[in-house]
């Protein structure tokens, strides 16, 4: 079977991206491969970055599939990074959520989410696994979620801007949302992977289409918006 390397770049979470990486694994079936998963948020250090990935990709024993995802906020140098992946021809999946307003529910609920785990486990989990019970209606915190909106718009320009001149294939969440498994297997095909197997969705979808269903104060959310500056982005609530 043929080998491929690639990077999963992200804005920064709850846009699918473990969904996609899982699916991915399973698609190409019992093959050796190295993953690595966000290790950029401990090593952030730009040469230290740049160093780990030329070696990551470049090491000549490397078995056939050979992929990392990080976000975009974790980069030290984009520029730096952008023209190694370019140098390298290591093919680039970007992967993003348009709607903001649901990145950031998403993010809130699943701060509750790993703090309730945490209570029940021992263990912060913060994506529900396929079968498990997820967060159930909760109320989030109105100013904290303007907070977050603005953080993750500018991680979502960030990845926008962050465009090496190497393979890239653009992704959005409600193409994952649709079926997981598809994207996988048309992701493998652009990588030049051979699908072995049907992947299996690891991760169930946490937060409800509906947002009313899961934040019973949703009106306190819209109120707090329409005093931000993103105020023009309250339509997203109710797609």
């Amino acid at each position: 079977m043929a080998g491929a390397s690639f990077l999963i770049m992200m804005p920064w979470g709850r846009v699918g991206s473990n969904l996609l990486f899982n699916s991915i694994g399973q698609a190409v079936g019992p093959i050796a491969r190295k993953l690595a998963n966000e290790n950029f948020n401990r090593l952030r250090d730009a040469d230290a970055q740049l160093a780990w990935a030329r070696e990551f990709y470049t090491t000549p024993d490397n078995p056939p599939l050979v992929a990392c995802k990080q976000n975009i906020l974790s980069i030290a140098d984009p520029g730096k990074l952008s023209d190694l992946l370019a140098e390298l021809a290591v093919p680039l999946i970007r992967i993003r959520r348009e709607n903001i307003l649901k990145v950031a529910v998403s993010q809130l609920r699943a701060e509750l989410y790993a703090e309730q785990s945490l209570a029940l486990t021992g263990v912060r989990v913060w994506g529900v696994r396929s079968g498990r019970e997820p967060l159930g209606p909760a109320s989030l915190d109105p100013e904290r979620f303007v907070q977050v909106a603005v953080h993750a718009r500018r991680a979502d320009e960030m990845l926008a801007a962050f465009s090496p001149a190497t393979r890239t294939l653009d992704i959005e969440y409600g193409q994952l949302r649709e079926g997981g498994d598809d994207v996988a297997e048309r992701v493998c095909d652009w990588l030049g992977l051979e699908v072995a197997k049907k992947a299996r969705p690891a991760f169930a979808k946490a937060t409800p289409d509906d947002l009313a269903i899961a934040v019973p104060n949703l009106a306190d959310l819209r109120q707090a918006l329409a005093r931000s500056p993103l105020a023009e982005l309250d339509a997203m609530f109710d797609e």
